[in-house]
């Protein structure tokens, strides 16, 4: 950076570490640029984040303010509610075929993002290297980077419906790896990973000593009887894998911020304290919430599921009748749609739909440079909403190839 450069900033803006101007440091990135814009337009349909739009399960609700009422208002142990670890550690059981300690085994965090967190700040020296599948979540590049270390992309594509092949994840290790990311099922691309491509990931990580990060906060949103594993129950995985996962997408709570991680009870004990430094407890009220979902009636998912098959099946319509080509969704809420036909930047495209068109999406390109040529569009909204959307989603498709 320039001097004048510098000198031009504030002390704090000029003192910001290398590290974090890799993650978009001091620029507007496309994300909060399309929020802006989406603010000035004002009637804006939002079909870009990944927040259910399907309101809390009221007995969820009304456990997060019997909690307040009860004075439930202070810190929790720093690795959660004892009851809830013992109600994720039966959930892990009963759902994933995994054993865990709930007392020595499983942290309560504030939100699954901040297990992201945790992991990276526990497992990273500077240099070393994690191999995860492109196009990736913005915030797996912003925490490995933040912790020294450095990202590693295996592109996924289109035709083999983005599934992470274990051959190219065997050529890309190095002596400085030490982490391999498992997103299943994945934010942007809404693939699913199968047995097969789990036991091949599997034998890569085992031959080579990796450790794994399993991060399944999508797994009770899956389609077509989709068969959700975590590759922690594949042989000789457990002792080497970090699960992660929450309550935001399967119970409609990204407002409550909790989620968990899950592992060896030697790293639990290692992880324990830097979790602490970060934000002590996840919320209170919050976590008695957790423990509600987690036990109490589970009736909401079939009509979720249908809502959500439903707006996914209107989407993929729109998509066919358009000519822009996707692999259908098997998890998640989302379709990495492949908009290159639309003969414009994704970026483009995105800026002339929420400031011409009034609808709100995000570009391939935001989620690492292999993404270019893609959208990650969800079909979170209600189902007039959602079809009105469609229709501006057309128009301005169609302008761009016009033009």
């Amino acid at each position: 950076m320039a001097t004048t450069e510098r000198q031009a900033m504030s002390r704090p803006r000029a003192a910001v570490a290398e590290r974090a101007t890799r993650i978009r440091g001091g620029r507007e990135s496309p994300f909060f640029e399309l929020l802006r814009l989406a603010e000035a337009r004002g009637d804006v349909i939002t079909l870009g984040r990944g927040e259910p739009d399907i309101p809390t399960p009221k007995h969820i609700i009304d456990a997060a303010k019997d909690a307040l009422d009860a004075g439930y208002t202070t810190y929790t142990n720093p690795a959660g509610l004892p009851a809830l670890r013992e109600a994720i550690a039966a959930k892990l059981r009963r759902d994933n075929g995994l054993e865990y300690d709930p007392a020595s085994q499983i942290i309560v965090t504030t939100g699954a993002q901040e297990a992201l967190a945790v992991v990276m700040q526990t497992l990273l020296d500077p240099g070393d290297q994690v191999i995860l599948a492109a196009p990736f979540y913005m915030a797996y590049e912003a925490n490995i980077v933040l912790a020294g270390g450095v990202p590693t992309a295996v592109l996924t594509h289109e035709q083999v419906d983005f599934q992470m092949d274990a051959a190219e994840v065997e050529n890309r290790i190095t002596r400085r790896t030490k982490l391999l990311a498992i997103v299943s099922p994945s934010n942007p691309t809404a693939a699913g990973l199968t047995r097969d491509t789990l036991e091949g990931l599997a034998a890569v990580a085992r031959r080579h000593d990796l450790t794994v990060l399993s991060d399944e906060l999508y797994e009770k949103v899956v389609y077509d009887e989709f068969e959700h594993v975590s590759i922690a129950s594949l042989d000789g995985m457990v002792d080497r894998t970090i699960v992660i996962n929450g309550f935001s997408k399967a119970y409609s709570m990204t407002g409550f911020r909790v989620g968990y991680l899950a592992g060896p009870t030697d790293y639990i004990a290692a992880a324990l304290e830097p979790r602490h430094s970060l934000t002590i407890s996840a919320p209170t009220p919050s976590q008695y919430a957790a423990l509600a979902a987690l036990t109490g009636p589970q009736d909401h998912f079939e009509p979720m599921m249908a809502a959500y098959t439903r707006r996914r099946d209107l989407m993929a319509a729109t998509f066919d009748d358009l000519g822009v080509t996707y692999s259908l969704p098997r998890g998640a809420f989302y379709f990495w749609a492949n908009v290159s036909g639309a003969g414009v930047p994704s970026l483009e495209l995105c800026r002339r739909a929420v400031s011409d068109h009034g609808i709100l999406f995000f570009p391939g390109s935001m989620y690492g440079p292999e993404g270019e040529g893609y959208i990650r569009i969800s079909f979170l909204a209600p189902d007039d909403q959602l079809e009105e959307a469609l229709r501006r989603f057309a128009a301005v498709y169609r302008e761009c190839q016009a033009s």
